[in-house]
């Protein structure tokens, strides 16, 4: 594929699950194409071809492109932007992190970051597409940065979480949610991934993951004003766990809300969910972001859910819908089941479907490199 007309896109990270998947991902893109990838002195001057290819499906062709360190992130923003480099994904540890994404912002570049250090400030969005899109309109007050701007995904937990919250949410209305999670390996990165010793007991809990999945539904399915975002006032407990098992995150949810409901109105909602990502039929939205499953504790099957193959490269809906089954009403409680990809649909995917958001909406706008008729028109499915 050609690169008229795709936005070009820099990606931080080289050897990471999230950043491998959003190379997987934009490779073949219609709208976005990457231009350049940022890693750390180990990988620094190695094609990208070469690197050790941590995912399960195989390397697709990729361009012809060595990695550079991140270096000084003022120089390194200064040499992105000359070579007509408009998004940044940034999938960096939160050291690097710390160092490089608001230097970048703050030369011109859009960073949407996947690390955990921005989500709960309040100049930056905090945005799942499919759950509270309205808030990327804290951007228009976001003046620090210049032309550049910094979106925030959340955790890869909160995604599914998000999604069949919110709707019940802004329907119904929730006075409580307790969740149990079981959360995959790769949710702990590489290393985690590749290093597990099947003799050694994995720890019962993760350390921190209850207060981030909890604060960051407050916000997500909390109201923006004049003033910012005024978090949900709901009761949410939250108790994770680390499972033995490769991908996919699974979480058991108990609902309770402001008055009796019954099984069909809950089916009802979450079959006509919808949001602006299906409105503008953006490349990776699927037409039905809640998708029901018979069996969603088989999290290797309902994971998937979405597109029509498990090739991330050429599918980009493929692991992009949220799973639920397991479905119980009592009263004013509901029980249920979601499951999700957590590096495509929590991370990766989810990133990438921010920027087709944003480029959709013009919230992004890339005069140098304009969208191409020959590329896919906004608003039009891959």
């Amino acid at each position: 594929m050609g690169t008229l007309g795709r936005v070009r896109c820099a990606i931080m990270g080289s050897r990471g699950l999230v950043a491998q998947r959003i190379l997987q991902r934009i490779v073949n893109h219609h709208w976005l194409y990457p231009a350049a990838v940022i890693g750390s002195p180990a990988t620094a001057g190695m094609s990208i071809s070469d690197l050790p290819w941590s995912l399960n499906q195989e390397r697709p062709e990729l361009p012809d492109i060595f990695v550079r360190e991140i270096g000084d992130p003022k120089s390194l923003a200064e040499d992105l932007i000359s070579e007509g480099i408009r998004i940044v994904f940034s999938a960096l540890p939160e050291g690097p992190a710390e160092i490089a994404e608001e230097v970048l912002a703050s030369s011109g570049l859009i960073v949407i970051s996947h690390s955990i250090i921005h989500r709960m400030k309040d100049h930056v969005p905090l945005v799942i597409p499919e759950a509270n899109s309205d808030h990327l309109d804290i951007l228009s007050f976001q003046n620090q940065y210049g032309d550049g701007r910094l979106i925030s995904c959340s955790n890869c937990m909160t995604v599914p979480l998000a999604i069949t919250l919110s709707p019940l949410n802004s329907e119904i209305g929730i006075e409580r949610i307790s969740i149990s999670t079981e959360q995959s390996l790769s949710g702990g990165g590489r290393d985690m991934l590749r290093n597990r010793d099947p003799n050694a007991a994995l720890p019962s809990e993760i350390e921190g993951e209850p207060e981030s999945v909890r604060g960051e539904l407050l916000r997500i399915l909390g109201n923006l004003d004049s003033n910012g975002i005024n978090d949900a006032e709901i009761d949410i407990e939250v108790s994770c766990e680390r499972v033995d098992r490769e991908h996919g995150h699974l979480a058991r949810v108990e609902v309770t809300f402001e008055r009796d409901v019954s099984a069909h109105e809950i089916i009802l909602i979450w079959s006509k969910h919808s949001s602006r990502a299906q409105a503008l039929n953006l490349p990776s939205a699927c037409k039905e972001p809640i998708r029901f499953v018979a069996d969603p504790d088989d999290v290797e099957e309902s994971r998937w859910e979405g597109g029509v193959a498990r090739s991330p490269s050429d599918d980009l809906r493929a692991a992009m819908a949220v799973a639920v089954g397991s479905i119980h009403v009592s009263g004013n409680r509901l029980t249920y089941t979601t499951v999700a990809d957590n590096t495509i649909r929590g991370a990766a995917g989810y990133g990438v479907l921010m920027a087709e958001l944003m480029l959709a909406e013009g919230i992004i706008h890339d005069t140098r490199y304009p969208l191409a008729s020959d590329s896919g028109l906004i608003g039009e499915g891959q």
